[in-house]
């Protein structure tokens, strides 16, 4: 389904701090982009529907339930010996433990570089 990340400061992944100077969330500026396609990457919203540092990639070819409600902002890139869009399906074929579908195994990514 997606690939969660950017817990700033919490390893929880319940909340992070904005990646804004002040730290503070902030509001979405559009839904305009709708989830069609694998590798869309969304801002996560807060309980208060503003967005700090959490993100998800889509693993998923259609996640019409994520219209409206998550702001995409970007796309993994299907460039051949960078990872992306194969890391992405490598990490979606991991195994989940239920109900809340995270990793039996811890996933790292490391040595990714700078964007």
């Amino acid at each position: 389904m997606s690939i969660q990340g950017g817990a700033i400061g919490n390893p929880s992944g319940k909340t992070g701090t904005s990646s804004f100077p002040s730290g503070k969330p902030f509001s979405p500026d559009n839904y305009k982009i709708r989830h069609t396609a694998q590798g869309l990457v969304s801002a996560v919203r807060t309980a208060t529907g503003d967005i700090d540092s959490r993100f998800f990639v889509q693993t998923e070819g259609d996640a019409g339930w994520a219209d409206d409600r998550y702001a995409a902002f970007g796309i993994v890139l299907e460039e051949e010996g960078t990872g992306g869009m194969d890391l992405v399906r490598r990490i979606s074929k991991v195994d989940v433990k239920a109900p809340q579908n995270s990793p039996k195994e811890p996933v790292l990514i490391v040595g990714c570089g700078v964007l």
